[in-house]
């Protein structure tokens, strides 16, 4: 069985022994999303394949299933756990992630919080109507930011809510969040329409889904299996080698104005090219990049260890295992670009999470040409360097 932790409704902070701050927000549609995995795994199916969930929130949140389940009190697919504000929740995420192979943080923190919590009750006798009362508030703390720390292997989804902004800056405030956290998704969304999601991936991309398809999304992740990185730094790099490299190069730099820059630096979309007519061995595109001159060279790729095994200490591209697949089976293709726009005269194929499985195994494509929904497209060249659609 697998162990997702998930946190909804309003996350509280103190003022004083009695008095708190928060926000408007139940977290109905986290309990909602709570629910709607243990329907999932009510379902006809191997043990091992089922979901349990661990729900954080508070006792006066909306719950899963009802209002009445309480603290402790459990079924065979989800437990409830409570926290008593902002300080309790954060130790009780550190504390339980370790443990979960997936954690969604949905809950609506204070971000703004007392710096200095007052010590037992305000004494609001020593006051008058229409005083001033200065109050010092300070941003809290991330917890987002903890849980890969926490346990490095699980899966972390988190949420942006802003409120009339308009659709690039709320895109960027969550890209800036999924950087920070090292998040798999983060999805973005509007308070003026909180069915609308917009699945922010870690290369840029952007899913528009509907708040239904949530748990959908998660669980495909969960599915994906990641492929390492192998390095050999004594393998020799011969001269059709770095011929290619530097053809390669050459290749990038025309078609510069084609991949995106990013405030932070980075340059999305990739490149490839054939060492030999095996499709074993290519040259590709670094992964992180900055510079469209960082190369990688990759001798092999194993598809049932899930390995890239490159020739030099840069790692490959997370589109190197996709890559491999087109060479191997597209023999006639030479050169292969990824930029981040779609094309419409291409097929479009579902969404996967590149340097996964499911990304890099295409077997429903019949074309080495195609766009992926909401990353980009894949465009795949003979040695002439025609498109083969």
């Amino acid at each position: 069985m697998k162990h997702i932790l998930i946190s909804g409704g309003p996350v509280h902070a103190f003022i004083d022994d009695v008095k708190i701050i928060t926000n408007r927000f139940r977290g109905g549609l986290m309990a909602d999303l709570a629910t709607q995995f243990v329907k999932y795994s009510e379902q006809d199916m191997e043990e091992k394949d089922r979901i349990h969930i661990t729900y954080l929130c508070s006792k006066d949140s909306k719950h899963p299933w009802n209002d009445e389940m309480i603290g402790g009190e459990s079924t065979p697919y989800c437990t409830v756990v409570h926290h008593d504000g902002i300080d309790d929740y954060m130790e009780k995420v550190v504390k339980l992630s370790p443990h979960m192979d997936a954690v969604v943080l949905g809950a609506a923190v204070a971000n703004l919080i007392p710096k200095n919590k007052i010590k037992g009750k305000f004494p609001s006798h020593n006051y008058k109507p229409g005083d001033t009362i200065p109050i010092d508030f300070t941003i809290a703390p991330r917890i987002i930011d903890e849980v890969k720390k926490a346990n490095p292997k699980t899966l972390l989804f988190g949420y942006k809510l802003l409120s009339g902004v308009d659709y690039c800056e709320l895109i960027r405030a969550a890209y800036g969040v999924l950087l920070e956290s090292k998040a798999v998704t983060i999805f973005a969304n509007d308070a003026m329409d909180l069915m609308m999601k917009y699945a922010v991936t870690k290369e840029r991309g952007v899913q528009p889904i509907h708040n239904s398809q949530v748990h959908k999304w998660i669980l495909n992740r969960m599915e994906e299996n990641y492929y390492s990185t192998i390095i050999s730094e004594t393998d020799a790099l011969n001269k059709e080698m770095l011929e290619c490299k530097d053809y390669l190069v050459k290749l990038l730099c025309d078609n510069r104005s084609s991949f995106i820059e990013t405030d932070e630096g980075y340059v999305f979309g990739s490149g490839a090219m054939s060492i030999d007519d095996s499709g074993e061995r290519f040259v590709t595109t670094a992964r992180g990049k900055k510079e469209m001159e960082e190369i990688a060279f990759v001798n092999r790729v194993d598809n049932d260890e899930r390995k890239v095994y490159c020739a030099t200490t840069k790692k490959a591209t997370l589109n190197a295992p996709l890559f491999h697949y087109i060479f191997v089976n597209f023999p006639n293709i030479k050169q292969i670009l990824h930029f981040h726009y779609q094309r419409a005269d291409l097929p479009t194929l579902e969404y996967a999470t590149p340097g996964t499985d499911m990304d890099s195994i295409r077997d429903e494509t019949k074309s080495p040409s195609f766009n992926i929904k909401g990353h980009g497209c894949i465009l795949s060249y003979d040695k002439n360097g025609n498109l083969i659609k």
